[in-house]
Protein backbone atom coordinates (compact mmCIF):
# COMPACT_ATOMS: atom_id res chain seq x y z
CA UNK A 1 0.00 0.00 0.00
CA UNK A 2 1.19 3.40 -0.78
CA UNK A 3 2.14 5.87 1.36
CA UNK A 4 -0.64 8.30 0.95
CA UNK A 5 -3.08 6.07 1.31
CA UNK A 6 -2.09 4.23 4.18
CA UNK A 7 -2.07 8.37 5.73
CA UNK A 8 -5.20 8.61 4.84
CA UNK A 9 -6.51 5.88 6.23
CA UNK A 10 -5.22 6.89 9.51
CA UNK A 11 -6.65 10.36 9.23
CA UNK A 12 -9.75 8.88 8.65
CA UNK A 13 -9.72 6.20 11.74
CA UNK A 14 -8.51 8.69 14.09
CA UNK A 15 -11.57 11.34 12.66
CA UNK A 16 -13.72 8.42 13.43
CA UNK A 17 -12.66 7.76 16.77
CA UNK A 18 -12.55 11.28 17.75
CA UNK A 19 -16.37 11.21 16.77
CA UNK A 20 -17.21 7.91 18.53
CA UNK A 21 -15.34 9.10 21.57
CA UNK A 22 -16.70 12.52 21.89
CA UNK A 23 -20.26 11.73 21.47
CA UNK A 24 -22.21 11.39 24.78
CA UNK A 25 -23.94 8.33 24.98
CA UNK A 26 -25.90 6.21 27.38
CA UNK A 27 -25.17 3.28 25.09
CA UNK A 28 -23.83 0.41 27.78
CA UNK A 29 -19.89 -0.79 27.70
CA UNK A 30 -20.28 -3.41 25.47
CA UNK A 31 -21.90 -1.85 23.23
CA UNK A 32 -19.64 0.20 22.72
CA UNK A 33 -16.91 -2.69 22.69
CA UNK A 34 -19.17 -3.84 19.80
CA UNK A 35 -18.83 -1.34 17.64
CA UNK A 36 -15.00 -1.07 17.57
CA UNK A 37 -14.83 -4.55 16.76
CA UNK A 38 -17.25 -3.57 13.66
CA UNK A 39 -14.56 -1.01 12.59
CA UNK A 40 -11.80 -2.98 13.03
CA UNK A 41 -13.13 -5.58 10.86
CA UNK A 42 -13.57 -3.17 7.73
CA UNK A 43 -10.19 -1.89 8.57
CA UNK A 44 -8.75 -5.69 7.73
CA UNK A 45 -11.08 -6.21 5.24
CA UNK A 46 -9.32 -2.86 3.94
CA UNK A 47 -5.55 -4.44 3.54
CA UNK A 48 -7.23 -7.72 2.29
CA UNK A 49 -8.54 -6.37 -0.72
CA UNK A 50 -6.88 -5.28 -4.05
CA UNK A 51 -4.76 -2.11 -4.10
CA UNK A 52 -6.55 1.43 -5.07
CA UNK A 53 -3.80 1.19 -7.81
CA UNK A 54 -4.63 -2.07 -9.40
CA UNK A 55 -8.73 -0.66 -9.17
CA UNK A 56 -7.55 2.42 -10.87
CA UNK A 57 -5.58 2.41 -13.92
CA UNK A 58 -4.64 5.74 -14.84
CA UNK A 59 -2.46 7.77 -12.30
CA UNK A 60 -3.45 10.48 -9.95
CA UNK A 61 -2.04 13.21 -9.84
CA UNK A 62 -2.01 15.40 -6.10
CA UNK A 63 -0.71 18.97 -6.97
CA UNK A 64 1.25 20.46 -4.40
CA UNK A 65 1.38 24.42 -4.39
CA UNK A 66 3.81 24.48 -1.86
CA UNK A 67 5.80 21.89 -0.59
CA UNK A 68 3.94 20.23 2.94
CA UNK A 69 6.73 18.94 5.48
CA UNK A 70 4.94 15.55 5.93
CA UNK A 71 5.29 14.00 9.63
CA UNK A 72 6.83 11.02 10.14
CA UNK A 73 4.08 8.27 9.74
CA UNK A 74 2.97 6.89 13.21
CA UNK A 75 3.56 3.37 14.19
CA UNK A 76 0.48 1.30 12.89
CA UNK A 77 -1.76 0.36 15.75
CA UNK A 78 -1.81 -2.97 16.50
CA UNK A 79 -4.41 -5.22 15.25
CA UNK A 80 -5.43 -7.33 18.12
CA UNK A 81 -7.56 -10.57 17.22
CA UNK A 82 -10.76 -10.24 17.15
CA UNK A 83 -11.95 -11.62 21.06
CA UNK A 84 -14.05 -15.17 20.66
CA UNK A 85 -17.47 -14.19 21.42
CA UNK A 86 -18.65 -15.04 24.91
CA UNK A 87 -21.21 -17.86 24.81
CA UNK A 88 -23.77 -17.22 27.37
CA UNK A 89 -25.28 -19.93 27.92
CA UNK A 90 -29.02 -19.93 28.29
CA UNK A 91 -30.51 -20.19 31.85
CA UNK A 92 -32.72 -23.18 32.39
CA UNK A 93 -36.33 -22.26 32.29
CA UNK A 94 -37.88 -22.13 35.75
CA UNK A 95 -40.27 -24.35 36.52
CA UNK A 96 -43.86 -21.84 36.11
CA UNK A 97 -45.04 -21.69 39.67
CA UNK A 98 -48.55 -23.23 40.62
CA UNK A 99 -51.10 -20.83 39.97
CA UNK A 100 -52.05 -19.42 43.40
CA UNK A 101 -55.58 -19.61 44.07
CA UNK A 102 -57.32 -17.00 46.09
CA UNK A 103 -60.84 -18.18 47.04
CA UNK A 104 -63.08 -15.66 46.35
CA UNK A 105 -64.43 -13.57 49.58
CA UNK A 106 -68.21 -14.51 50.48
CA UNK A 107 -70.24 -11.72 49.55
CA UNK A 108 -71.07 -9.05 52.40
CA UNK A 109 -74.47 -9.29 53.65
CA UNK A 110 -76.20 -6.16 51.46
CA UNK A 111 -77.35 -3.56 54.18
CA UNK A 112 -79.67 -1.40 52.54
CA UNK A 113 -79.69 1.83 54.28
CA UNK A 114 -82.73 3.13 55.61
CA UNK A 115 -83.82 6.29 53.56
CA UNK A 116 -82.82 9.65 55.40
CA UNK A 117 -86.62 10.65 56.48
CA UNK A 118 -87.19 13.59 54.72
CA UNK A 119 -87.03 17.11 56.12
CA UNK A 120 -90.39 18.21 56.86
CA UNK A 121 -91.20 21.17 55.02
CA UNK A 122 -90.95 24.10 56.58
CA UNK A 123 -94.05 25.91 56.49
CA UNK A 124 -94.18 29.37 56.91
CA UNK A 125 -97.06 30.15 59.81
CA UNK A 126 -100.00 32.11 58.39
CA UNK A 127 -100.29 35.67 59.57
CA UNK A 128 -102.87 35.60 62.29
CA UNK A 129 -106.21 36.16 60.76
CA UNK A 130 -107.87 39.64 61.34
CA UNK A 131 -110.63 39.64 63.71
CA UNK A 132 -113.97 38.91 62.30
CA UNK A 133 -116.41 42.08 62.79
CA UNK A 134 -118.88 42.11 65.33
CA UNK A 135 -122.27 40.88 64.03
CA UNK A 136 -125.99 40.31 65.65
CA UNK A 137 -126.23 37.60 63.16
CA UNK A 138 -122.47 35.91 64.01
CA UNK A 139 -122.60 36.15 67.58
CA UNK A 140 -126.29 34.28 67.78
CA UNK A 141 -124.99 31.54 65.59
CA UNK A 142 -121.60 31.42 68.27
CA UNK A 143 -124.15 31.40 71.40
CA UNK A 144 -126.10 28.56 69.58
CA UNK A 145 -122.53 26.13 69.27
CA UNK A 146 -121.70 27.44 72.97
CA UNK A 147 -125.59 25.95 74.26
CA UNK A 148 -124.90 23.26 72.04
CA UNK A 149 -121.16 22.22 72.93
CA UNK A 150 -121.59 23.70 76.67
CA UNK A 151 -123.23 25.15 79.39
CA UNK A 152 -125.72 27.98 80.41
CA UNK A 153 -122.91 29.64 82.31
CA UNK A 154 -120.33 29.75 79.10
CA UNK A 155 -123.25 30.87 76.89
CA UNK A 156 -123.48 34.10 79.28
CA UNK A 157 -119.84 35.01 79.25
CA UNK A 158 -120.26 35.37 75.89
CA UNK A 159 -122.50 38.19 76.35
CA UNK A 160 -119.15 40.19 78.33
CA UNK A 161 -117.28 40.26 75.01
CA UNK A 162 -120.20 42.66 73.68
CA UNK A 163 -118.36 45.48 71.74
CA UNK A 164 -119.80 48.37 73.72
CA UNK A 165 -121.80 50.09 71.04
CA UNK A 166 -123.94 47.17 70.76
CA UNK A 167 -124.58 46.65 74.62
CA UNK A 168 -128.46 48.00 73.95
CA UNK A 169 -129.13 45.93 71.39
CA UNK A 170 -132.82 45.11 71.77
CA UNK A 171 -131.97 41.11 70.35
CA UNK A 172 -128.70 40.39 72.18
CA UNK A 173 -130.40 42.31 75.86
CA UNK A 174 -133.28 39.69 75.03
CA UNK A 175 -131.21 37.07 74.80
CA UNK A 176 -129.73 37.32 77.92
CA UNK A 177 -132.47 37.64 79.81
CA UNK A 178 -133.50 34.91 78.61
CA UNK A 179 -130.27 33.04 79.63
CA UNK A 180 -130.42 34.55 82.61
CA UNK A 181 -134.25 32.99 83.30
CA UNK A 182 -132.62 29.83 82.23
CA UNK A 183 -129.53 29.91 84.72
CA UNK A 184 -131.87 31.02 87.28
CA UNK A 185 -130.83 34.36 87.90
CA UNK A 186 -134.19 35.80 88.55
CA UNK A 187 -133.20 39.42 89.20
CA UNK A 188 -131.05 39.98 86.30
CA UNK A 189 -133.26 38.76 83.72
CA UNK A 190 -136.34 40.94 85.38
CA UNK A 191 -133.88 44.46 85.13
CA UNK A 192 -133.04 43.51 81.62
CA UNK A 193 -136.83 43.06 81.02
CA UNK A 194 -137.96 45.65 82.43
CA UNK A 195 -135.93 47.68 80.43
CA UNK A 196 -136.89 46.06 77.08
CA UNK A 197 -140.65 46.59 78.03
CA UNK A 198 -139.89 50.12 78.43
CA UNK A 199 -138.90 50.65 75.12
CA UNK A 200 -141.43 48.24 73.80
CA UNK A 201 -144.43 47.79 76.07
CA UNK A 202 -146.97 45.93 73.80
CA UNK A 203 -144.05 43.22 72.61
CA UNK A 204 -145.23 40.10 73.34
CA UNK A 205 -142.22 38.08 73.85
CA UNK A 206 -141.08 40.61 76.40
CA UNK A 207 -144.43 39.96 78.16
CA UNK A 208 -144.18 36.10 77.71
CA UNK A 209 -140.77 36.55 79.15
CA UNK A 210 -142.08 38.66 82.01
CA UNK A 211 -144.32 36.10 82.96
CA UNK A 212 -142.17 33.15 82.96
CA UNK A 213 -139.98 34.92 85.50
CA UNK A 214 -142.88 35.50 87.22
CA UNK A 215 -143.38 31.92 87.29
CA UNK A 216 -140.03 31.41 88.95
CA UNK A 217 -140.64 33.92 91.56
CA UNK A 218 -144.02 31.61 92.61
CA UNK A 219 -146.37 34.77 91.67
CA UNK A 220 -148.98 33.39 90.32
CA UNK A 221 -151.12 36.10 90.20
CA UNK A 222 -148.79 38.66 88.19
CA UNK A 223 -148.07 35.54 86.23
CA UNK A 224 -151.88 35.80 85.71
CA UNK A 225 -152.21 39.13 84.69
CA UNK A 226 -149.26 39.32 82.23
CA UNK A 227 -150.61 36.15 80.34
CA UNK A 228 -154.14 38.11 80.06
CA UNK A 229 -152.49 40.91 78.37
CA UNK A 230 -150.60 39.35 75.69
CA UNK A 231 -154.12 37.19 75.17
CA UNK A 232 -155.74 40.85 74.54
CA UNK A 233 -153.08 41.55 72.22
CA UNK A 234 -152.64 38.56 70.36
CA UNK A 235 -156.06 36.12 71.29
CA UNK A 236 -153.91 32.85 69.76
CA UNK A 237 -150.51 33.43 71.04
CA UNK A 238 -149.47 30.10 71.13
CA UNK A 239 -146.50 30.48 74.27
CA UNK A 240 -149.57 32.15 76.51
CA UNK A 241 -152.26 29.56 75.40
CA UNK A 242 -149.71 26.49 76.12
CA UNK A 243 -148.70 27.97 79.70
CA UNK A 244 -152.62 28.29 80.71
CA UNK A 245 -153.01 25.32 79.20
CA UNK A 246 -150.15 23.86 81.41
CA UNK A 247 -151.38 25.44 84.86
CA UNK A 248 -154.83 23.50 83.64
CA UNK A 249 -153.24 20.12 83.44
CA UNK A 250 -152.13 20.63 87.35
CA UNK A 251 -155.36 21.44 88.27
CA UNK A 252 -156.21 18.07 86.02
CA UNK A 253 -158.50 19.98 84.50
CA UNK A 254 -157.87 18.24 81.30
CA UNK A 255 -160.48 19.14 79.18
CA UNK A 256 -160.03 23.53 79.82
CA UNK A 257 -156.05 22.53 79.31
CA UNK A 258 -156.99 20.61 76.17
CA UNK A 259 -159.36 23.31 74.71
CA UNK A 260 -156.12 26.10 75.23
CA UNK A 261 -153.50 23.66 73.59
CA UNK A 262 -155.69 23.64 70.33
CA UNK A 263 -155.83 27.40 70.80
CA UNK A 264 -152.15 27.50 71.04
CA UNK A 265 -151.99 25.08 67.96
CA UNK A 266 -153.78 27.65 66.02
CA UNK A 267 -151.25 29.93 66.24
CA UNK A 268 -148.57 27.93 65.49
CA UNK A 269 -148.93 24.15 64.46
CA UNK A 270 -145.97 23.29 64.86
CA UNK A 271 -145.28 24.25 68.89
CA UNK A 272 -143.82 21.15 69.98
CA UNK A 273 -145.02 22.52 73.63
CA UNK A 274 -148.43 22.62 72.80
CA UNK A 275 -148.30 19.39 70.58
CA UNK A 276 -147.12 17.75 73.60
CA UNK A 277 -149.96 19.64 75.99
CA UNK A 278 -152.67 18.56 73.66
CA UNK A 279 -151.34 14.74 72.87
CA UNK A 280 -151.16 14.17 76.95
CA UNK A 281 -154.30 15.64 77.71
CA UNK A 282 -156.60 13.65 74.76
CA UNK A 283 -154.50 10.82 76.51
CA UNK A 284 -155.96 11.19 79.63
CA UNK A 285 -159.40 12.36 77.93
CA UNK A 286 -159.53 8.65 76.57
CA UNK A 287 -159.53 10.57 72.90
CA UNK A 288 -156.70 7.54 71.62
CA UNK A 289 -156.80 8.21 67.70
CA UNK A 290 -156.55 11.81 68.30
CA UNK A 291 -153.96 11.67 70.82
CA UNK A 292 -151.77 9.19 68.54
CA UNK A 293 -152.01 11.44 65.75
CA UNK A 294 -150.53 14.39 67.65
CA UNK A 295 -147.29 12.20 68.62
CA UNK A 296 -147.09 11.09 65.59
CA UNK A 297 -147.14 14.79 64.56
CA UNK A 298 -144.27 15.49 67.28
CA UNK A 299 -142.22 12.76 65.98
CA UNK A 300 -142.32 13.90 62.70
CA UNK A 301 -140.95 17.65 63.78
CA UNK A 302 -138.80 15.99 65.47
CA UNK A 303 -137.79 12.25 65.87
CA UNK A 304 -135.79 12.28 68.97
CA UNK A 305 -138.44 13.32 71.15
CA UNK A 306 -138.99 11.13 73.58
CA UNK A 307 -141.72 12.29 75.41
CA UNK A 308 -143.80 11.34 72.25
CA UNK A 309 -142.13 7.67 72.01
CA UNK A 310 -143.10 7.36 75.89
CA UNK A 311 -146.97 8.19 75.19
CA UNK A 312 -146.82 6.34 71.91
CA UNK A 313 -145.75 3.11 74.95
CA UNK A 314 -148.77 4.17 77.06
CA UNK A 315 -151.11 3.88 74.31
CA UNK A 316 -149.89 0.37 73.27
CA UNK A 317 -149.83 -0.31 76.65
CA UNK A 318 -153.96 0.42 77.09
CA UNK A 319 -154.55 -1.98 73.80
CA UNK A 320 -152.25 -4.64 75.55
CA UNK A 321 -149.81 -4.88 72.61
CA UNK A 322 -146.70 -5.08 74.99
CA UNK A 323 -144.52 -5.99 72.22
CA UNK A 324 -145.19 -2.58 70.58
CA UNK A 325 -144.83 -0.95 73.45
CA UNK A 326 -141.80 -1.85 74.59
CA UNK A 327 -139.94 -1.20 70.95
CA UNK A 328 -141.91 2.35 71.74
CA UNK A 329 -141.05 2.70 75.71
CA UNK A 330 -136.87 1.23 74.47
CA UNK A 331 -136.93 4.30 72.22
CA UNK A 332 -137.89 7.06 74.96
CA UNK A 333 -134.85 5.79 76.99
CA UNK A 334 -132.34 5.91 73.51
CA UNK A 335 -133.54 9.60 73.19
CA UNK A 336 -133.38 10.74 76.47
CA UNK A 337 -130.55 8.26 78.84
CA UNK A 338 -130.97 10.38 81.84
CA UNK A 339 -134.98 10.76 82.20
CA UNK A 340 -136.15 9.18 85.43
CA UNK A 341 -139.81 8.39 84.13
CA UNK A 342 -138.90 6.88 80.75
CA UNK A 343 -136.66 4.03 82.19
CA UNK A 344 -139.35 3.09 85.04
CA UNK A 345 -141.81 2.42 82.12
CA UNK A 346 -138.83 0.78 80.45
CA UNK A 347 -138.92 -1.45 83.01
CA UNK A 348 -142.51 -2.03 83.12
CA UNK A 349 -142.61 -3.00 79.22
CA UNK A 350 -140.17 -5.43 80.25
CA UNK A 351 -141.86 -6.79 82.87
CA UNK A 352 -144.67 -7.12 81.06
CA UNK A 353 -143.32 -9.50 77.62
CA UNK A 354 -141.43 -11.51 80.66
CA UNK A 355 -137.92 -10.19 80.72
CA UNK A 356 -137.40 -9.63 84.49
CA UNK A 357 -133.19 -9.54 84.41
CA UNK A 358 -133.89 -6.05 81.98
CA UNK A 359 -136.57 -5.10 83.76
CA UNK A 360 -134.62 -5.20 86.90
CA UNK A 361 -131.65 -3.73 85.23
CA UNK A 362 -133.68 -1.01 84.06
CA UNK A 363 -135.02 -0.06 87.61
CA UNK A 364 -131.66 -0.18 88.82
CA UNK A 365 -131.05 2.49 86.25
CA UNK A 366 -133.73 4.75 87.41
CA UNK A 367 -132.47 4.20 91.10
CA UNK A 368 -128.97 5.52 90.46
CA UNK A 369 -130.41 8.32 88.40
CA UNK A 370 -133.06 9.55 91.35
CA UNK A 371 -131.90 7.54 94.76
CA UNK A 372 -134.31 9.25 96.63
CA UNK A 373 -137.50 8.85 94.75
CA UNK A 374 -139.57 5.76 95.49
CA UNK A 375 -141.52 4.65 92.59
CA UNK A 376 -138.62 2.47 91.32
CA UNK A 377 -138.12 0.92 94.22
CA UNK A 378 -141.62 -0.06 94.62
CA UNK A 379 -141.19 -1.98 90.80
CA UNK A 380 -137.82 -3.19 92.15
CA UNK A 381 -139.25 -4.76 95.48
CA UNK A 382 -142.65 -6.33 93.63
CA UNK A 383 -140.19 -7.83 91.63
CA UNK A 384 -137.67 -9.77 93.97
CA UNK A 385 -141.27 -10.59 95.96
CA UNK A 386 -142.65 -12.30 92.57
CA UNK A 387 -139.35 -13.95 92.61
CA UNK A 388 -139.49 -14.63 96.63
CA UNK A 389 -136.54 -12.90 97.50
CA UNK A 390 -138.11 -11.67 100.42
CA UNK A 391 -134.90 -9.91 102.09
CA UNK A 392 -133.70 -7.86 98.77
CA UNK A 393 -137.43 -7.14 98.47
CA UNK A 394 -138.02 -5.96 102.07
CA UNK A 395 -134.59 -3.50 101.56
CA UNK A 396 -136.70 -1.69 98.41
CA UNK A 397 -139.56 -1.51 100.10
CA UNK A 398 -137.99 -0.06 103.64
CA UNK A 399 -136.08 2.58 100.58
CA UNK A 400 -139.50 3.33 99.31
CA UNK A 401 -141.01 3.95 102.77
CA UNK A 402 -138.17 6.13 104.38
CA UNK A 403 -138.87 8.27 100.57
CA UNK A 404 -142.42 8.81 100.55
CA UNK A 405 -144.01 8.01 104.16
CA UNK A 406 -147.54 8.70 102.28
CA UNK A 407 -147.37 5.61 100.41
CA UNK A 408 -149.32 2.72 102.47
CA UNK A 409 -148.61 0.41 99.60
CA UNK A 410 -145.28 0.12 100.96
CA UNK A 411 -145.96 -0.42 104.41
CA UNK A 412 -148.21 -3.44 103.77
CA UNK A 413 -146.05 -4.82 101.22
CA UNK A 414 -143.61 -4.74 104.17
CA UNK A 415 -146.04 -6.13 106.92
CA UNK A 416 -146.61 -8.76 104.18
CA UNK A 417 -143.13 -9.54 103.67
CA UNK A 418 -141.78 -9.69 107.46
CA UNK A 419 -144.44 -11.83 108.36
CA UNK A 420 -143.23 -14.47 105.55
CA UNK A 421 -139.70 -14.19 107.10
CA UNK A 422 -141.88 -14.79 110.64
CA UNK A 423 -140.64 -11.59 111.91
CA UNK A 424 -143.73 -10.97 113.74
CA UNK A 425 -143.12 -7.67 115.86
CA UNK A 426 -141.93 -6.06 112.12
CA UNK A 427 -144.49 -7.30 109.99
CA UNK A 428 -146.88 -5.85 113.32
CA UNK A 429 -144.90 -2.59 112.97
CA UNK A 430 -145.28 -1.86 109.52
CA UNK A 431 -149.54 -2.80 109.72
CA UNK A 432 -149.86 -0.43 112.17
CA UNK A 433 -148.10 1.87 110.20
CA UNK A 434 -151.05 1.46 107.84
CA UNK A 435 -154.10 1.76 110.49
CA UNK A 436 -152.52 5.09 111.28
CA UNK A 437 -154.16 6.06 107.49
CA UNK A 438 -156.91 3.29 107.45
CA UNK A 439 -158.21 2.93 110.72
CA UNK A 440 -161.40 1.23 110.18
CA UNK A 441 -159.59 -1.38 108.15
CA UNK A 442 -161.09 -5.01 109.56
CA UNK A 443 -158.15 -7.12 108.03
CA UNK A 444 -155.17 -4.81 109.11
CA UNK A 445 -156.77 -5.29 112.92
CA UNK A 446 -157.24 -9.42 112.69
CA UNK A 447 -153.38 -9.23 111.08
CA UNK A 448 -152.10 -7.26 114.07
CA UNK A 449 -154.24 -9.22 116.84
CA UNK A 450 -153.30 -12.85 115.18
CA UNK A 451 -149.55 -11.60 115.16
CA UNK A 452 -149.35 -11.07 118.82
CA UNK A 453 -150.04 -14.67 119.30
CA UNK A 454 -147.77 -16.13 116.45
CA UNK A 455 -145.25 -14.26 118.60
CA UNK A 456 -146.40 -16.08 121.90
CA UNK A 457 -147.75 -13.03 123.19
CA UNK A 458 -150.83 -14.19 124.34
CA UNK A 459 -151.31 -11.68 126.64
CA UNK A 460 -150.36 -8.70 124.33
CA UNK A 461 -152.82 -10.12 122.36
CA UNK A 462 -155.74 -10.33 124.08
CA UNK A 463 -154.98 -6.80 125.01
CA UNK A 464 -154.81 -5.39 121.59
CA UNK A 465 -158.29 -7.77 120.55
CA UNK A 466 -160.03 -6.45 123.53
CA UNK A 467 -159.35 -2.75 122.32
CA UNK A 468 -159.22 -2.77 118.95
CA UNK A 469 -161.83 -5.81 117.83
CA UNK A 470 -164.39 -7.14 120.22
CA UNK A 471 -165.24 -3.23 121.19
CA UNK A 472 -165.44 -2.36 117.24
CA UNK A 473 -166.76 -4.98 115.74
CA UNK A 474 -170.04 -6.49 114.73
CA UNK A 475 -171.09 -8.49 117.51
CA UNK A 476 -172.94 -11.07 114.57
CA UNK A 477 -169.97 -10.86 111.79
CA UNK A 478 -167.44 -13.21 111.06
CA UNK A 479 -164.39 -11.17 112.07
CA UNK A 480 -165.73 -10.74 115.48
CA UNK A 481 -166.56 -14.56 115.78
CA UNK A 482 -162.99 -15.64 114.76
CA UNK A 483 -161.37 -12.54 116.87
CA UNK A 484 -163.24 -14.12 119.71
CA UNK A 485 -162.03 -17.63 118.67
CA UNK A 486 -158.15 -16.06 119.47
CA UNK A 487 -159.44 -14.09 122.71
CA UNK A 488 -161.17 -16.88 124.27
CA UNK A 489 -159.82 -19.95 122.79
CA UNK A 490 -163.07 -21.94 122.64
CA UNK A 491 -165.55 -23.59 119.88
CA UNK A 492 -162.90 -23.43 117.11
CA UNK A 493 -165.62 -25.92 114.83
CA UNK A 494 -168.57 -22.90 115.53
CA UNK A 495 -165.84 -20.05 114.11
CA UNK A 496 -165.04 -23.26 111.21
CA UNK A 497 -169.10 -23.48 110.29
CA UNK A 498 -169.40 -19.65 109.59
CA UNK A 499 -167.09 -19.31 107.63
CA UNK A 500 -168.07 -22.16 105.41
CA UNK A 501 -171.49 -21.18 104.93
CA UNK A 502 -169.58 -17.45 103.38
CA UNK A 503 -170.77 -16.97 99.74
CA UNK A 504 -167.99 -14.42 98.76
CA UNK A 505 -164.89 -16.43 98.07
CA UNK A 506 -162.53 -13.73 98.54
CA UNK A 507 -164.03 -13.28 102.20
CA UNK A 508 -164.33 -16.77 103.03
CA UNK A 509 -160.28 -17.66 101.83
CA UNK A 510 -159.26 -14.47 104.02
CA UNK A 511 -161.65 -16.37 106.74
CA UNK A 512 -160.14 -19.16 106.62
CA UNK A 513 -156.24 -17.92 106.81
CA UNK A 514 -156.86 -16.62 110.38
CA UNK A 515 -158.40 -20.21 111.31
CA UNK A 516 -155.21 -21.92 109.94
CA UNK A 517 -153.17 -18.93 112.08
CA UNK A 518 -155.05 -19.43 115.10
CA UNK A 519 -154.22 -23.51 114.68
CA UNK A 520 -150.42 -22.75 114.01
CA UNK A 521 -150.54 -20.05 116.92
CA UNK A 522 -151.90 -23.17 118.98
CA UNK A 523 -149.27 -25.48 117.59
CA UNK A 524 -151.51 -27.81 116.10
CA UNK A 525 -149.61 -27.87 112.39
CA UNK A 526 -151.44 -30.24 110.72
CA UNK A 527 -155.27 -28.78 111.26
CA UNK A 528 -153.18 -25.42 110.32
CA UNK A 529 -151.96 -26.84 107.06
CA UNK A 530 -155.24 -28.10 105.69
CA UNK A 531 -156.56 -24.74 105.87
CA UNK A 532 -153.89 -22.95 104.34
CA UNK A 533 -154.06 -25.87 101.68
CA UNK A 534 -157.80 -23.99 101.49
CA UNK A 535 -156.63 -20.53 101.00
CA UNK A 536 -154.53 -21.39 98.08
CA UNK A 537 -157.04 -23.78 96.60
CA UNK A 538 -159.43 -20.63 95.70
CA UNK A 539 -159.41 -18.85 91.95
CA UNK A 540 -159.68 -15.93 92.87
CA UNK A 541 -156.78 -14.70 95.03
CA UNK A 542 -157.36 -10.76 95.58
CA UNK A 543 -156.47 -10.41 99.96
CA UNK A 544 -153.10 -10.01 100.83
CA UNK A 545 -153.61 -13.19 103.46
CA UNK A 546 -153.42 -14.86 100.15
CA UNK A 547 -149.86 -14.72 99.95
CA UNK A 548 -149.26 -15.76 103.80
CA UNK A 549 -151.00 -19.11 103.17
CA UNK A 550 -148.77 -19.63 100.23
CA UNK A 551 -146.06 -19.46 101.97
CA UNK A 552 -147.32 -21.21 105.05
CA UNK A 553 -147.94 -24.10 102.12
CA UNK A 554 -144.43 -24.29 101.27
CA UNK A 555 -142.70 -24.40 104.61
CA UNK A 556 -145.13 -26.98 105.79
CA UNK A 557 -143.97 -29.58 102.41
CA UNK A 558 -140.14 -28.55 103.02
CA UNK A 559 -139.93 -26.46 99.94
Amino acid sequence: MSLLKKNLLIFLCGCLFFLFSSCESTDSEDEVISEQEVLTEELVKEEDSPSLAEEVSEPVVIEVEEEIEVPEPEPEPEVLPEPEPVIVPEPEPEPEPEPIVIPEPEPEPVVIPEPEPEPEPVIAPEPEPEPEQFTVSSFVENLNEVLAAGSIEESLALFEEIPEEYADDFSINYLQAALNLSSGDYETASVITEKLSEEEPDNTDILMLQAMIEKANGNSKNKQAILKKIIDIEPFNSDANTELGNEQMLKKNFKTANAYYLKALSGDSNNIDALAGYGQSSYYLNKISEAEKTFNRMLELDPENAFAWSYLSKLEIEIMDYKEALAYAEKAVECSPDYYDYWVEYGTCLKYVGKNEEAEAAWTKAIELKPDYFLSYVYRGGLYDEQNKKEEAVADYLKAASSNPSYYYAFEALGILYWGLEKWSESRFWFERIMEIYPTNESYKMIIGASYFMEGLTKEGKDYISKNCLKTMDRSSVEYTIMRLFYDNVAPGTAANKIQSEGNLNKRGKYLFYLAAYYQSRGNDSIAQKYYISVTELESPSFFEYRLAEWAVEKYSGN
